[in-house]
């Protein structure tokens, strides 16, 4: 038996892996790109594979072939290795685990870097991947290059794969979209979609990611007419895909919803805003992130139109989920209690916005420490309940302590600094007027 094992060459392992991957049988797959690298070792390699601090190696297992942290320092210089090096990070990319996964892609990288020319067709993909997985980590200063990089690799070669070069438009486009680089991201956006609608049609389903991501960036820049109807294509494509009870559809409903409310358009924004809240909740449960994220949308939309008896109850069951999924101390639950409380005091329900507001400041001071900016505002929110209670002179401690806070985390010429001092020098005025009528009083 032993005999046939090792008759198994580094490229059925690897094959037998992807084949376990794509059943997302993740620990097999794991177990049999260890087997393979470990057979190419001995196909191509004639020293180790990889030389590591003993200490740290275990002799087997992937540990012996890939870093654990303390180690890489040579590579075999043979395109076999690449190849597997890259579906490991695959593999951990995946499952989200993206050091792992930065770490596997390097070595793939590394080696694709010593067998092929600087700009062969062959480093573009893991170029991309090393892209998208320093993105995932939030190491956004790396991320450019390796995308540009690739882009041009891609477009330096006319036979190269359209989609993959629309994928590598499409990740530096929405890279620069997160970043707020719109001017950046739009042409490349609008390229990544005419290279995939000249492949496959304007009406293939894939386009659908891309049609939504450019109408994301009009959203934002507040081009809703140019937004509208790319967000109904992507809509229209997805329902064609999934259905129209998917999740998918319901993300795309929400961000519509949400630009509807922006644009005024409160009858619209409703509508959209249930039925993306009935699919999420038939699909997903009442307590899934994504529920809880449509029923604040329709708790806002109702809050700004006054609508406080349908507002009210919406935030308080937000409350119980954000609560429940997250621990009672945690900011998402302080900005739910935030958002009850105005709503509590547009009411002019004084007492329970009171409890609110102190509450969420409570949370806020314990999370972000005792000096935040973040602390001032919600401190400031507190005044300003206080003076329309007329309880001056707690607004006034409120609002120094505010202001205190904010001088020292901004500085004196900070924006957000010279509005609280414009609100604390409209709270003088008032106690100097109530002081004036008070003195009247005691002179009648």
């Amino acid at each position: 038996m032993d005999q046939i094992a090792d008759s198994i060459s580094w490229k059925s392992y690897l094959e037998a892996g992807n084949r376990a991957f794509d059943l997302g049988r993740y620990a097999d797959a794991e177990k049999l790109f260890q087997k393979a690298l470990i057979e190419a070792r001995k196909e191509f390699a004639a020293g180790p594979l990889m030389e590591t601090d003993d200490e740290h190696s275990s002799g087997e297992g992937l540990d012996a072939v890939m870093p654990d942290g303390s180690s890489v320092v040579k590579v075999a210089d043979n395109p076999s290795f690449a190849e597997i090096y890259e579906r490991v990070g695959d593999l951990y990319w995946v499952q989200a685990a993206y050091s792992q996964a930065e770490e596997a892609y390097k070595l793939a990288l590394s080696v694709k870097e010593k067998c092929y020319e600087p700009n062969s067709l062959e480093l573009a993909p893991t170029l991309n991947k090393m892209g998208q997985v320093f993105r995932a980590q939030g190491k956004f200063s790396d991320v450019e290059p390796y995308y540009r990089r690739a882009l041009s690799i891609y477009e330096s070669h006319p036979d190269s794969n359209k989609m993959e070069l629309a994928n590598t438009l499409e990740s530096l486009a929405d890279f620069y979209r997160t970043h707020g680089k719109f001017e950046q991201a739009e042409p490349l956006f609008q390229m990544a979609i005419s290279e995939r609608e000249a492949e496959l049609g304007p009406d293939d389903p894939t386009l659908g990611p891309m049609l939504k991501n450019l109408a994301l960036l009009y959203h934002a820049d507040g081009k809703f007419d140019r937004a509208e109807p790319l967000y109904e294509r992507a809509l229209k494509l997805c329902e064609k895909q999934w259905g129209p009870d998917h999740p998918s559809v319901a993300t795309i409903l929400n961000y519509q919803a949400e630009m509807f409310r922006m644009m005024g358009d409160f009858e619209r924004s409703e509508k959209t805003h249930w039925r993306a809240l009935k699919i999420r909740q038939t699909v997903l449960g009442l307590e899934h992130p994504s529920t809880a994220q449509t029923l604040g949308n329709l708790a806002l939309l109702f809050h700004i139109q006054c609508r406080y008896d349908q507002a009210e109850p919406l935030y308080k069951t937000l409350l119980e989920i954000r609560t429940k999924d997250w621990g009672p101390k945690h900011m998402h639950v302080a900005e739910v209690l935030n958002s009850l409380a105005e709503v509590y005091k547009d009411q002019g329900k004084y007492s329970d916005a009171e409890q609110h507001y102190w509450r969420a400041l409570s949370i806020v001071q314990e999370n972000n420490g005792p000096e935040h900016p973040s602390v001032a505002r919600s401190i400031q929110d507190l005044a300003e309940l206080y003076e329309l209670m007329e309880n001056f002179d707690e607004a006034d401690r409120l609002y120094r302590w505010g202001l205190g806070l904010s001088e020292k985390a901004l500085g004196a010429e900070h924006p957000d600094v010279a509005a609280l001092m414009a609100r604390y020098a409209s709270l003088q005025k008032k106690m100097c007027l109530d002081d004036d009528d008070t003195d009247l009083l005691w002179q009648d």
